[in-house]
Protein backbone atom coordinates (compact mmCIF):
# COMPACT_ATOMS: atom_id res chain seq x y z
CA UNK A 1 0.00 0.00 0.00
CA UNK A 2 1.15 3.30 -1.00
CA UNK A 3 1.87 6.29 1.40
CA UNK A 4 -0.17 8.58 2.07
CA UNK A 5 1.76 10.93 4.24
CA UNK A 6 5.65 11.59 4.85
CA UNK A 7 7.05 10.75 8.09
CA UNK A 8 9.92 10.51 9.93
CA UNK A 9 10.74 7.14 8.62
CA UNK A 10 9.61 7.84 5.41
CA UNK A 11 12.33 11.35 5.38
CA UNK A 12 14.71 8.62 6.57
CA UNK A 13 14.21 5.97 3.70
CA UNK A 14 14.12 8.71 1.05
CA UNK A 15 17.59 10.17 2.22
CA UNK A 16 19.02 6.43 1.75
CA UNK A 17 17.47 5.94 -1.30
CA UNK A 18 18.43 9.65 -3.03
CA UNK A 19 21.98 8.14 -1.67
CA UNK A 20 22.09 4.73 -3.30
CA UNK A 21 20.82 6.20 -6.59
CA UNK A 22 23.31 9.21 -7.05
CA UNK A 23 25.90 6.53 -5.88
CA UNK A 24 24.98 4.16 -8.38
CA UNK A 25 24.75 6.77 -11.36
CA UNK A 26 27.19 9.71 -10.07
CA UNK A 27 29.79 8.71 -12.58
CA UNK A 28 27.05 8.68 -15.89
CA UNK A 29 25.88 12.34 -14.45
CA UNK A 30 29.47 13.51 -14.34
CA UNK A 31 29.83 12.55 -17.99
CA UNK A 32 26.84 14.95 -18.62
CA UNK A 33 28.76 18.25 -16.84
CA UNK A 34 29.74 20.95 -19.45
CA UNK A 35 27.50 23.88 -17.83
CA UNK A 36 28.75 26.08 -16.79
CA UNK A 37 32.12 24.24 -17.00
CA UNK A 38 33.19 21.36 -18.44
CA UNK A 39 34.63 19.57 -15.09
CA UNK A 40 32.36 16.32 -15.19
CA UNK A 41 32.02 16.72 -10.98
CA UNK A 42 28.70 17.24 -10.67
CA UNK A 43 27.82 13.92 -9.82
CA UNK A 44 30.22 13.16 -7.27
CA UNK A 45 29.07 16.96 -6.11
CA UNK A 46 25.90 15.52 -5.47
CA UNK A 47 26.56 12.00 -4.04
CA UNK A 48 29.25 13.86 -1.27
CA UNK A 49 26.83 16.78 -0.34
CA UNK A 50 23.97 14.12 0.03
CA UNK A 51 26.57 11.91 1.46
CA UNK A 52 27.38 13.85 3.95
CA UNK A 53 24.00 14.94 4.87
CA UNK A 54 22.79 11.85 5.78
CA UNK A 55 24.90 11.83 8.61
CA UNK A 56 22.74 13.78 10.18
CA UNK A 57 19.79 11.57 10.42
CA UNK A 58 22.56 8.83 11.13
CA UNK A 59 23.67 9.92 14.17
CA UNK A 60 21.55 12.96 16.01
CA UNK A 61 18.73 10.64 15.43
CA UNK A 62 15.82 13.21 15.89
CA UNK A 63 12.51 12.34 17.50
CA UNK A 64 10.31 14.19 15.22
CA UNK A 65 9.67 14.64 11.69
CA UNK A 66 10.22 18.98 11.94
CA UNK A 67 13.87 18.64 14.24
CA UNK A 68 15.05 15.68 11.62
CA UNK A 69 14.28 17.85 8.47
CA UNK A 70 15.72 21.32 10.14
CA UNK A 71 18.76 18.88 11.15
CA UNK A 72 19.26 17.17 7.23
CA UNK A 73 18.90 20.67 5.91
CA UNK A 74 21.45 22.27 7.86
CA UNK A 75 23.72 19.25 7.23
CA UNK A 76 22.99 19.63 3.51
CA UNK A 77 24.06 23.18 3.71
CA UNK A 78 27.43 21.97 5.19
CA UNK A 79 28.02 19.55 2.81
CA UNK A 80 27.25 21.01 0.13
CA UNK A 81 29.33 20.69 -2.83
CA UNK A 82 29.73 22.48 -5.86
CA UNK A 83 26.80 25.02 -7.73
CA UNK A 84 24.56 22.06 -7.99
CA UNK A 85 25.44 20.81 -4.21
CA UNK A 86 24.45 23.86 -2.98
CA UNK A 87 21.16 24.12 -4.62
CA UNK A 88 19.96 20.80 -3.26
CA UNK A 89 20.53 22.13 -0.17
CA UNK A 90 18.20 24.98 -0.68
CA UNK A 91 15.37 22.44 -1.62
CA UNK A 92 16.28 20.50 1.59
CA UNK A 93 15.99 23.82 3.44
CA UNK A 94 12.36 24.77 1.49
CA UNK A 95 11.31 20.76 2.31
CA UNK A 96 12.01 21.30 6.01
CA UNK A 97 10.55 25.15 6.54
CA UNK A 98 7.38 23.48 5.97
CA UNK A 99 7.70 20.47 8.56
CA UNK A 100 8.74 22.58 11.03
CA UNK A 101 5.60 24.08 10.55
CA UNK A 102 3.06 21.31 9.75
CA UNK A 103 1.31 20.63 13.06
CA UNK A 104 1.20 17.00 13.36
CA UNK A 105 4.94 16.44 12.06
CA UNK A 106 3.77 14.81 8.86
CA UNK A 107 3.70 16.28 5.02
CA UNK A 108 0.61 15.97 3.39
CA UNK A 109 0.60 15.84 -0.36
CA UNK A 110 -0.57 19.64 -0.37
CA UNK A 111 2.07 20.22 2.33
CA UNK A 112 4.46 18.48 -0.25
CA UNK A 113 3.65 20.75 -3.01
CA UNK A 114 3.79 23.80 -0.87
CA UNK A 115 7.69 22.64 0.54
CA UNK A 116 8.56 21.87 -3.33
CA UNK A 117 7.72 25.53 -4.62
CA UNK A 118 9.22 27.08 -1.38
CA UNK A 119 12.27 25.01 -2.41
CA UNK A 120 12.27 26.48 -5.95
CA UNK A 121 12.00 29.61 -4.54
CA UNK A 122 14.65 29.29 -2.21
CA UNK A 123 17.16 28.10 -4.90
CA UNK A 124 16.45 30.50 -7.68
CA UNK A 125 17.17 33.18 -5.02
CA UNK A 126 20.42 31.95 -3.97
CA UNK A 127 22.03 32.08 -7.31
CA UNK A 128 23.01 35.55 -8.58
CA UNK A 129 22.75 35.12 -12.03
CA UNK A 130 19.63 32.12 -12.76
CA UNK A 131 20.11 30.68 -16.49
CA UNK A 132 17.03 28.97 -17.81
CA UNK A 133 17.71 24.75 -18.95
CA UNK A 134 19.38 24.20 -15.52
CA UNK A 135 18.69 22.44 -12.37
CA UNK A 136 16.58 25.54 -11.84
CA UNK A 137 14.59 25.04 -15.07
CA UNK A 138 14.06 21.75 -13.83
CA UNK A 139 13.17 22.42 -10.02
CA UNK A 140 10.51 24.83 -10.78
CA UNK A 141 8.78 22.38 -13.41
CA UNK A 142 8.69 19.89 -10.30
CA UNK A 143 7.03 22.35 -8.06
CA UNK A 144 4.76 23.39 -11.05
CA UNK A 145 3.86 19.79 -11.32
CA UNK A 146 3.42 19.10 -8.01
CA UNK A 147 1.04 22.37 -7.30
CA UNK A 148 -1.37 21.45 -10.38
CA UNK A 149 -2.03 18.18 -8.46
CA UNK A 150 -2.19 19.70 -4.77
CA UNK A 151 -5.72 18.37 -4.03
CA UNK A 152 -4.61 15.04 -4.63
CA UNK A 153 -3.60 12.28 -2.95
CA UNK A 154 0.81 12.04 -2.01
CA UNK A 155 1.56 9.57 -5.46
CA UNK A 156 -0.18 11.91 -7.37
CA UNK A 157 1.53 15.12 -6.23
CA UNK A 158 5.03 12.73 -6.24
CA UNK A 159 4.67 11.48 -9.97
CA UNK A 160 2.94 14.63 -11.33
CA UNK A 161 6.20 16.32 -9.69
CA UNK A 162 8.28 14.03 -11.27
CA UNK A 163 7.07 13.37 -14.76
CA UNK A 164 7.01 17.52 -14.91
CA UNK A 165 10.96 17.53 -13.95
CA UNK A 166 11.87 14.88 -16.46
CA UNK A 167 9.99 16.52 -19.40
CA UNK A 168 11.87 19.93 -17.94
CA UNK A 169 15.40 18.13 -17.84
CA UNK A 170 14.22 16.40 -21.65
CA UNK A 171 14.03 20.31 -23.02
CA UNK A 172 17.38 21.44 -21.62
CA UNK A 173 18.84 20.13 -23.89
CA UNK A 174 17.67 23.01 -26.26
CA UNK A 175 17.52 25.53 -23.66
CA UNK A 176 21.33 25.72 -23.54
CA UNK A 177 23.83 26.19 -26.40
CA UNK A 178 26.58 23.85 -24.40
CA UNK A 179 24.23 21.41 -24.34
CA UNK A 180 22.54 21.36 -27.54
CA UNK A 181 26.35 20.65 -28.47
CA UNK A 182 27.40 18.52 -26.46
CA UNK A 183 23.97 16.41 -27.39
CA UNK A 184 23.52 15.82 -23.20
CA UNK A 185 20.81 17.09 -20.52
CA UNK A 186 21.69 19.40 -17.71
CA UNK A 187 23.91 17.15 -15.14
CA UNK A 188 22.63 19.04 -11.89
CA UNK A 189 18.51 18.81 -13.25
CA UNK A 190 19.60 15.04 -13.86
CA UNK A 191 20.67 14.63 -10.19
CA UNK A 192 17.56 16.52 -8.94
CA UNK A 193 15.57 13.81 -11.25
CA UNK A 194 17.40 11.01 -9.71
CA UNK A 195 16.43 13.09 -5.75
CA UNK A 196 12.71 13.08 -7.13
CA UNK A 197 12.54 9.04 -8.45
CA UNK A 198 13.71 7.96 -5.42
CA UNK A 199 11.36 9.89 -3.18
CA UNK A 200 8.71 8.60 -5.56
CA UNK A 201 9.99 4.78 -4.94
CA UNK A 202 9.79 5.40 -1.59
CA UNK A 203 5.53 6.48 -1.79
CA UNK A 204 5.05 3.94 -4.12
CA UNK A 205 6.58 0.93 -1.84
CA UNK A 206 4.49 1.98 1.20
CA UNK A 207 5.75 0.63 4.43
CA UNK A 208 7.83 -1.82 2.56
CA UNK A 209 11.27 -2.28 1.02
CA UNK A 210 11.84 0.68 -1.45
CA UNK A 211 12.03 -0.94 -4.99
CA UNK A 212 15.21 -1.02 -6.66
CA UNK A 213 16.37 0.65 -9.13
CA UNK A 214 15.16 -0.12 -13.26
CA UNK A 215 17.32 0.62 -15.85
CA UNK A 216 18.48 4.08 -16.19
CA UNK A 217 16.67 6.60 -18.60
CA UNK A 218 18.09 7.49 -22.17
CA UNK A 219 19.13 10.98 -21.25
CA UNK A 220 21.35 9.10 -18.28
CA UNK A 221 22.97 6.93 -21.03
CA UNK A 222 24.85 9.83 -23.00
CA UNK A 223 28.23 11.44 -22.67
CA UNK A 224 28.98 14.64 -23.42
CA UNK A 225 30.54 15.26 -26.90
CA UNK A 226 33.56 17.30 -26.89
CA UNK A 227 33.20 20.75 -27.17
CA UNK A 228 35.40 23.18 -29.24
CA UNK A 229 34.84 26.18 -26.80
CA UNK A 230 34.44 26.76 -23.39
CA UNK A 231 30.71 26.60 -21.65
CA UNK A 232 30.27 29.88 -20.70
CA UNK A 233 27.95 31.99 -22.41
CA UNK A 234 29.24 35.08 -21.63
CA UNK A 235 32.38 34.15 -22.46
CA UNK A 236 33.19 35.13 -26.18
CA UNK A 237 37.01 33.98 -26.15
CA UNK A 238 36.11 30.62 -24.57
CA UNK A 239 38.36 31.71 -21.39
CA UNK A 240 36.04 31.50 -18.37
CA UNK A 241 37.69 31.77 -14.70
CA UNK A 242 39.48 29.53 -13.66
CA UNK A 243 39.28 28.70 -10.21
CA UNK A 244 35.79 27.48 -7.70
CA UNK A 245 35.76 28.86 -4.31
CA UNK A 246 33.27 27.27 -1.89
CA UNK A 247 33.37 28.34 1.66
CA UNK A 248 31.00 28.36 4.60
CA UNK A 249 30.55 31.69 6.39
CA UNK A 250 29.07 32.67 9.66
CA UNK A 251 29.08 35.91 12.19
CA UNK A 252 27.32 37.74 9.73
CA UNK A 253 24.13 39.49 8.46
CA UNK A 254 21.94 40.42 5.65
CA UNK A 255 23.36 43.76 4.79
CA UNK A 256 27.22 42.02 4.74
CA UNK A 257 26.09 38.87 2.55
CA UNK A 258 24.08 41.23 0.13
CA UNK A 259 27.52 43.35 -0.22
CA UNK A 260 29.46 40.37 -0.49
CA UNK A 261 27.10 39.27 -2.98
CA UNK A 262 28.22 42.42 -5.19
CA UNK A 263 31.73 42.01 -4.76
CA UNK A 264 31.73 38.70 -5.88
CA UNK A 265 29.54 39.40 -8.64
CA UNK A 266 31.95 41.81 -10.08
CA UNK A 267 34.90 39.29 -9.24
CA UNK A 268 33.67 36.19 -11.20
CA UNK A 269 30.41 34.07 -12.35
CA UNK A 270 28.31 31.02 -11.32
CA UNK A 271 27.86 32.95 -7.74
CA UNK A 272 25.39 31.19 -5.42
CA UNK A 273 25.20 32.23 -1.63
CA UNK A 274 22.79 30.14 0.43
CA UNK A 275 21.78 29.77 3.60
CA UNK A 276 21.40 31.78 6.84
CA UNK A 277 20.75 32.90 9.29
CA UNK A 278 24.30 31.76 11.17
CA UNK A 279 25.59 30.01 8.08
CA UNK A 280 25.67 30.78 4.58
CA UNK A 281 27.45 28.70 2.09
CA UNK A 282 29.25 30.75 -0.49
CA UNK A 283 30.31 29.31 -4.22
CA UNK A 284 31.95 31.02 -6.90
CA UNK A 285 33.86 30.68 -9.90
CA UNK A 286 37.08 32.91 -10.11
CA UNK A 287 40.39 34.11 -11.25
CA UNK A 288 41.75 35.90 -7.77
CA UNK A 289 41.17 33.53 -5.54
CA UNK A 290 42.61 35.48 -3.01
CA UNK A 291 40.03 38.51 -4.07
CA UNK A 292 36.89 36.05 -3.58
CA UNK A 293 38.54 35.26 0.30
CA UNK A 294 39.34 38.47 1.30
CA UNK A 295 35.99 39.50 0.51
CA UNK A 296 34.27 36.43 2.64
CA UNK A 297 36.93 37.39 5.52
CA UNK A 298 35.58 41.38 5.30
CA UNK A 299 32.13 39.73 5.69
CA UNK A 300 32.05 37.77 8.24
CA UNK A 301 34.23 34.19 9.54
CA UNK A 302 34.59 32.49 6.47
CA UNK A 303 35.61 28.84 7.37
CA UNK A 304 35.52 25.04 5.51
CA UNK A 305 36.83 26.26 2.20
CA UNK A 306 37.25 24.59 -1.18
CA UNK A 307 39.34 25.67 -3.93
CA UNK A 308 39.47 23.65 -7.13
CA UNK A 309 41.25 24.64 -10.16
CA UNK A 310 39.20 23.76 -13.60
CA UNK A 311 41.80 22.50 -15.87
CA UNK A 312 43.19 19.93 -12.94
CA UNK A 313 39.30 18.64 -12.84
CA UNK A 314 39.21 18.97 -16.26
CA UNK A 315 42.46 16.80 -16.66
CA UNK A 316 41.65 13.97 -14.27
CA UNK A 317 38.69 12.81 -16.48
CA UNK A 318 41.17 11.88 -18.97
CA UNK A 319 43.08 10.04 -16.84
CA UNK A 320 45.18 7.45 -19.47
CA UNK A 321 45.95 7.40 -22.81
CA UNK A 322 44.72 3.86 -24.24
CA UNK A 323 46.13 2.91 -27.88
CA UNK A 324 45.83 0.10 -30.35
CA UNK A 325 48.95 -1.28 -29.15
CA UNK A 326 47.99 -0.75 -25.27
CA UNK A 327 48.05 -4.52 -23.88
CA UNK A 328 48.31 -3.53 -20.17
CA UNK A 329 47.19 -0.90 -18.26
CA UNK A 330 49.35 1.02 -15.79
CA UNK A 331 48.19 2.53 -12.93
CA UNK A 332 50.04 4.44 -10.39
CA UNK A 333 48.49 5.10 -6.89
CA UNK A 334 50.78 7.57 -5.31
CA UNK A 335 50.66 10.09 -2.55
CA UNK A 336 53.49 12.12 -3.66
CA UNK A 337 53.09 14.47 -6.06
CA UNK A 338 56.28 14.81 -7.98
CA UNK A 339 55.47 11.03 -8.56
CA UNK A 340 51.92 11.60 -9.74
CA UNK A 341 53.50 14.02 -12.21
CA UNK A 342 56.16 11.59 -13.30
CA UNK A 343 53.41 9.18 -14.20
CA UNK A 344 51.26 11.49 -15.94
CA UNK A 345 53.88 12.77 -18.07
CA UNK A 346 54.52 9.00 -18.81
CA UNK A 347 50.53 8.91 -19.90
CA UNK A 348 49.93 6.36 -17.23
CA UNK A 349 46.60 6.42 -15.07
CA UNK A 350 47.34 8.48 -11.67
CA UNK A 351 45.37 7.39 -8.67
CA UNK A 352 45.35 9.55 -5.38
CA UNK A 353 47.31 7.09 -2.23
CA UNK A 354 43.99 8.37 -0.18
CA UNK A 355 41.93 8.17 -2.81
CA UNK A 356 38.40 7.71 -0.70
CA UNK A 357 35.41 5.16 -1.50
CA UNK A 358 34.13 7.91 -4.06
CA UNK A 359 37.42 8.48 -5.94
CA UNK A 360 38.01 4.61 -6.22
CA UNK A 361 34.58 4.13 -7.44
CA UNK A 362 35.68 6.81 -10.18
CA UNK A 363 38.99 5.04 -11.03
CA UNK A 364 37.52 0.82 -11.41
CA UNK A 365 35.06 2.87 -13.85
CA UNK A 366 37.52 4.73 -16.21
CA UNK A 367 39.91 0.97 -15.67
CA UNK A 368 37.00 -1.05 -16.97
CA UNK A 369 36.12 1.68 -19.85
CA UNK A 370 39.20 0.85 -21.20
CA UNK A 371 38.16 -2.35 -22.05
CA UNK A 372 41.40 -4.06 -20.83
CA UNK A 373 41.51 -7.38 -19.36
CA UNK A 374 44.83 -6.61 -17.52
CA UNK A 375 46.07 -3.83 -15.29
CA UNK A 376 49.21 -3.46 -13.47
CA UNK A 377 48.85 -1.61 -10.01
CA UNK A 378 52.14 0.22 -8.95
CA UNK A 379 52.25 2.22 -5.22
CA UNK A 380 54.60 4.44 -3.58
CA UNK A 381 54.50 3.82 0.02
CA UNK A 382 52.51 1.33 2.31
CA UNK A 383 49.55 3.84 2.44
CA UNK A 384 48.82 4.07 -1.63
CA UNK A 385 49.62 0.15 -0.90
CA UNK A 386 46.32 -0.04 1.08
CA UNK A 387 44.28 1.90 -1.52
CA UNK A 388 45.97 -0.07 -4.08
CA UNK A 389 44.71 -3.31 -1.91
CA UNK A 390 40.95 -1.92 -2.14
CA UNK A 391 41.12 -1.11 -5.91
CA UNK A 392 42.40 -4.98 -6.86
CA UNK A 393 39.43 -5.82 -4.56
CA UNK A 394 37.18 -3.99 -6.86
CA UNK A 395 38.50 -4.65 -10.36
CA UNK A 396 38.71 -8.43 -9.26
CA UNK A 397 34.96 -8.45 -8.19
CA UNK A 398 34.34 -6.70 -11.52
CA UNK A 399 36.48 -9.64 -13.38
CA UNK A 400 39.31 -7.26 -14.35
CA UNK A 401 42.68 -8.99 -14.17
CA UNK A 402 45.58 -7.54 -11.71
CA UNK A 403 48.87 -7.87 -11.05
CA UNK A 404 50.75 -6.38 -8.31
CA UNK A 405 54.22 -5.79 -8.15
CA UNK A 406 56.38 -7.46 -4.79
CA UNK A 407 57.25 -4.10 -2.89
CA UNK A 408 56.37 -0.89 -2.70
CA UNK A 409 58.10 2.97 -2.19
CA UNK A 410 59.14 5.46 -3.83
CA UNK A 411 61.93 4.09 -5.42
CA UNK A 412 60.16 1.22 -6.44
CA UNK A 413 57.65 3.04 -7.83
CA UNK A 414 60.58 4.70 -10.00
CA UNK A 415 61.56 1.60 -10.91
CA UNK A 416 58.67 -0.19 -12.11
CA UNK A 417 57.18 2.85 -13.73
CA UNK A 418 60.46 3.29 -15.85
CA UNK A 419 59.91 -0.57 -17.33
CA UNK A 420 56.36 -0.80 -17.32
CA UNK A 421 55.26 -0.42 -20.68
CA UNK A 422 51.73 -1.17 -22.04
CA UNK A 423 52.60 -1.95 -25.12
CA UNK A 424 53.70 -5.77 -23.31
CA UNK A 425 51.44 -8.57 -21.97
CA UNK A 426 50.51 -8.61 -18.58
CA UNK A 427 52.96 -11.01 -17.68
CA UNK A 428 56.18 -9.55 -19.80
CA UNK A 429 55.74 -6.41 -17.63
CA UNK A 430 55.11 -8.46 -14.37
CA UNK A 431 58.62 -10.20 -15.01
CA UNK A 432 60.37 -6.68 -16.09
CA UNK A 433 59.22 -4.83 -13.12
CA UNK A 434 60.04 -7.90 -10.73
CA UNK A 435 63.53 -8.15 -12.49
CA UNK A 436 64.24 -4.36 -12.04
CA UNK A 437 62.88 -4.71 -8.16
CA UNK A 438 65.23 -7.50 -7.82
CA UNK A 439 68.72 -5.48 -8.52
CA UNK A 440 67.32 -2.54 -6.11
CA UNK A 441 68.56 -1.84 -2.56
CA UNK A 442 66.92 0.96 -0.96
CA UNK A 443 66.89 2.98 2.00
CA UNK A 444 64.32 5.52 3.15
CA UNK A 445 64.70 8.70 6.05
CA UNK A 446 61.55 9.38 7.75
CA UNK A 447 60.25 11.79 10.68
CA UNK A 448 59.84 9.51 13.72
CA UNK A 449 55.90 10.04 15.36
CA UNK A 450 56.99 8.81 18.62
CA UNK A 451 60.20 8.49 20.73
CA UNK A 452 61.34 4.86 20.33
CA UNK A 453 64.74 2.37 20.65
CA UNK A 454 66.53 0.68 18.28
CA UNK A 455 69.61 -1.20 17.77
CA UNK A 456 71.50 2.05 17.17
CA UNK A 457 70.14 4.11 19.97
CA UNK A 458 66.99 6.04 21.14
CA UNK A 459 65.39 7.86 18.81
CA UNK A 460 63.76 11.09 19.96
CA UNK A 461 59.95 12.36 18.50
CA UNK A 462 60.55 14.43 15.83
CA UNK A 463 63.89 12.30 14.99
CA UNK A 464 65.23 11.23 11.66
CA UNK A 465 64.95 7.89 11.27
CA UNK A 466 67.38 6.40 8.49
CA UNK A 467 66.52 2.77 7.15
CA UNK A 468 67.67 0.41 4.56
CA UNK A 469 65.38 -2.45 3.49
CA UNK A 470 63.32 -1.81 6.55
CA UNK A 471 65.61 -1.65 8.89
CA UNK A 472 66.87 1.11 11.08
CA UNK A 473 70.63 1.32 10.54
CA UNK A 474 70.86 5.15 11.74
CA UNK A 475 68.87 7.91 13.80
CA UNK A 476 69.75 11.92 14.71
CA UNK A 477 68.46 15.05 14.95
CA UNK A 478 69.67 16.28 11.83
CA UNK A 479 68.66 14.96 7.97
CA UNK A 480 72.22 15.36 6.40
CA UNK A 481 74.07 13.09 8.82
CA UNK A 482 71.78 9.93 8.79
CA UNK A 483 71.16 10.31 4.94
CA UNK A 484 74.77 10.45 4.37
CA UNK A 485 75.31 7.21 6.43
CA UNK A 486 72.56 5.79 4.83
CA UNK A 487 73.28 6.76 1.50
CA UNK A 488 77.56 5.40 1.76
CA UNK A 489 76.20 1.96 3.52
CA UNK A 490 74.17 1.30 0.22
CA UNK A 491 77.03 2.29 -1.89
CA UNK A 492 79.83 0.75 -0.51
CA UNK A 493 77.93 -2.48 0.30
CA UNK A 494 76.56 -2.91 -2.70
CA UNK A 495 78.20 -3.10 -6.39
CA UNK A 496 76.21 -0.30 -7.97
CA UNK A 497 76.07 2.32 -11.31
CA UNK A 498 72.78 4.45 -9.89
CA UNK A 499 71.87 6.18 -7.38
CA UNK A 500 68.50 8.05 -7.25
CA UNK A 501 67.43 10.17 -4.81
CA UNK A 502 63.74 10.92 -3.97
CA UNK A 503 63.41 14.38 -1.49
CA UNK A 504 60.09 14.64 -0.04
CA UNK A 505 58.15 17.15 1.53
CA UNK A 506 60.19 17.01 4.82
CA UNK A 507 63.55 17.24 3.26
CA UNK A 508 65.79 20.36 3.85
CA UNK A 509 66.27 22.21 0.37
CA UNK A 510 69.88 21.50 -0.45
CA UNK A 511 69.81 17.67 1.08
CA UNK A 512 69.93 16.26 -2.44
CA UNK A 513 72.28 18.44 -4.08
CA UNK A 514 74.51 18.07 -0.84
CA UNK A 515 74.26 13.83 -1.19
CA UNK A 516 74.76 13.89 -5.32
CA UNK A 517 78.35 16.11 -4.56
CA UNK A 518 79.39 13.79 -1.97
CA UNK A 519 79.26 11.26 -3.94
CA UNK A 520 80.68 12.43 -6.99
CA UNK A 521 83.64 13.09 -5.41
CA UNK A 522 83.89 10.06 -3.58
CA UNK A 523 82.37 7.72 -6.15
CA UNK A 524 82.92 9.33 -9.47
CA UNK A 525 81.98 6.55 -11.84
CA UNK A 526 78.30 6.76 -10.03
CA UNK A 527 75.53 8.23 -12.39
CA UNK A 528 73.02 10.29 -9.61
CA UNK A 529 69.67 11.21 -10.30
CA UNK A 530 67.47 13.60 -8.17
CA UNK A 531 63.48 13.30 -8.58
CA UNK A 532 61.14 15.88 -6.30
CA UNK A 533 58.93 13.49 -5.32
CA UNK A 534 57.13 15.80 -2.45
CA UNK A 535 55.82 12.81 -0.48
CA UNK A 536 55.66 12.23 3.44
CA UNK A 537 58.87 11.65 3.88
CA UNK A 538 62.77 12.59 4.29
CA UNK A 539 64.17 10.85 1.49
CA UNK A 540 64.17 7.54 -0.30
CA UNK A 541 67.24 6.36 -1.87
CA UNK A 542 67.60 3.48 -4.31
CA UNK A 543 70.67 1.66 -6.02
CA UNK A 544 70.88 -0.39 -8.81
Amino acid sequence: MVLDVLDLDALRRWVVAARSDLATYAERINNLNVFPVPDADTGTNLLMTVDGAMGSLTFSQPADLGRAAADLAQATLMAARGNSGVIISQIARGVAEVLVESPDQRLTASALADALQRATNYAWRSVSSPVEGTILTVAGAAADGAAMHADGSLLEVVVAAVEAAEVALVNTTEQLESLRQAGVVDAGGAGLVIVLQSLRRVVESGDGPVRPLTEPPAWLTKEAAVLTTDCGDDDEDGDGPGYEVMYLLSDTDEQRIARLRGILDRLGDSLVIAGGPQTWSVHVHVDEVAGALNAGADAGRPHRFQITRFADEIAARHPVAVSKQTRTLVVAVTESPGLSDLARAEERMVVAGDAGRIARSSAVRAIRETQLDDVLLIADSSRSSGTADLLEKALRDKGVRVLRPGASGPVEFISALAVAHPEQSAQEMLGSVDDALIDLSTGLLTIAAEEFETAEGTCPKGGVVGRIDGEVIAVGTEALPVAAEVVETLVSERDCEIVTLVAGEKAPDTLADTLRTSLSRAHPDLEVTIVAGGGPYVLAVGVE
